[in-house]
Formats: structure tokens, sequence, C-alpha cells
């Protein structure tokens, strides 16, 4: 991760879009990358409109920021042209705002999530303006899937850049195949943990509601800045064989970023 990358921010202009946009410039002052917004036009006609109003957001962060990020306005859809920016200007990261449960069914949870897997690097979705500047304490939730271990090179990242400490968090199963494969997956985290200098904590959940609920009230209670998952894979036509508990960390974070990490 020691090429220069730049942190994307797609934007329709929103006020969550701007939530995402605070929080993409917080990072971008921490690890020094360049923050470039993105606005995605249905058609040709509509460029013109999408220029003046990219102009006036870029004016506004140069006065109230004092940064100038780079922008990018073409014709594209969301669902595939997220993905195939972030490959073209080396991204490290996607931080997109994303309205909360109340405003959104699980359609467009859904949708969002499809943008999310759409893309290689990871997404951050926002659903509320940054509360602290760094991302100091991060939950890290442990399951029995052999990708849960592609988190490892985003503790990493943010212990390098971050000093963070990580609150990891186990689920509470009685079936001995999956304890073994989560116990298999902890000491691997813990391995790496260590051996980056990093702190953690361990948790297990009380197992009495559904594994994804208990990690998002842990989250709340820790008053985590930042909680990282892993998306499930999809079959060969990109659907899912059960819904995925991430949506509902997804739809629910409130005021916590969520990074979701695509399995290779």
């Amino acid at each position: 991760m020691g090429t220069k990358k730049t942190i994307l921010v797609p934007t329709d202009f929103s006020e969550v879009a701007r939530y995402a946009l605070q929080h993409a410039i917080r990072v971008s002052g921490v690890v020094g990358e360049p923050v470039c917004i993105l606005h995605l036009v249905p058609d040709a006609s509509s460029k013109q409109e999408a220029d003046t109003k990219m102009s006036n957001l870029v004016a506004f962060v140069k006065e109230k920021y004092g940064i100038e990020p780079q922008t990018i306005v073409k014709q594209g859809s969301y669902y595939t042209d997220i993905a195939s920016t972030a490959d073209e200007i080396n991204a490290s990261m996607v931080i997109m705002g994303s309205t909360t449960i109340k405003q959104m069914d699980k359609s467009k949870v859904s949708w969002v999530l499809k943008v999310i897997t759409s893309c290689r690097v990871p997404f951050i979705t926002i659903q509320e303006p940054p509360v602290n500047k760094r991302y100091d304490d991060i939950v890290f939730p442990v399951d029995f899937t052999i990708q849960n271990r592609e988190k490892h090179e985003w503790i990493s990242y943010f212990s390098d850049y971050y000093l963070s400490r990580f609150h990891i968090i186990k689920p509470n199963t009685s079936d001995p195949e999956q304890m073994a494969k989560i116990d298999m997956n902890l000491a691997s985290a813990k391995k790496f943990l260590e051996d980056k200098g990093a702190k953690y904590v361990e948790y297990v959940v009380p197992g009495v509601k559904k594994y994804e609920e208990e990690v998002l009230e842990m989250a709340v209670n820790i008053r985590a800045d930042l909680i990282i998952i892993m998306t499930t894979p999809t079959d060969k036509d990109g659907k899912y064989a059960v819904d995925p508990e991430e949506q509902y960390i997804l739809a629910h974070a409130g005021h916590i970023p969520v990074m979701s990490i695509n399995p290779r």
C-alpha cells in the first residue's frame, strides 16, 4: 500500500454526500492522500448543470477546508462506474454517503450493497457528519469465513496512520466446527495485531440476538469510530444464498462509519 493513492467520494450533491466528503477530507488530512469527487449524470444534457454544481462545491471546500479536491463529472451508472473510476484513479477507498434505515427500504439497502460489492477497493459508508477527527476505536467482528483474514491489511493501515485500538468481537456459537474456524481466525487476527504492536480488546457477544445486531450494539456502547466488515460473496449470477448479514449493519450504523471489504 506504498503507492500513492486517492480517496474517491461519489456525490449527488445531497446533504449526506457532503457528510461523506467531510469524512474524506479528515482521512485525507491524516493519510496524505488527495480527494477526488465523482458525479455521474444519466445523459449529456445534464452535464452542464452538474459541472456548475461541482464548481460551487469545490469553491465551498476550498473556502472552508483550504484544499482543492480533484473532480470528475461524466455520464455513467453508479452501479458500474464508481468501481471503474476507482480503478482508473488508483483509489485506496471509496467514501460514500448512505441514508439511514428510517429513509430507506430494504431494496435501497441492497442497492447500496450492490454498489459496494461492485468495487475492488473498500467502501466506507457514511450516514452522519464526523463525530471524531480520527478512527481511534475500531470494531473488528471476527467470523468463521476464510475471507475474514483479508481485513488484516487494513489493521496495518489504521495502525500505521491512526494508532487505533481494535475491538475484536467474537460470535457466540455452540457449533464446534464453526467455533474451530472462528478461533483460527481470531488467533490469526490477534497475531497480526501483536506483530504490529497494535492495542486490542477481545469480546464475545451474548448470543441472545443475531450476531450483526449484537455487534452493532457493542459498537455503539464502545463509541466506535469505525466498523470493519467483510461483504458476503455472491454466486456467479451476483445473487446471495441468504440475505447478507452486513445489510443490517450498513442500514443501522447511524453515526458510525462502516468500512466494507469485498472478498477477492
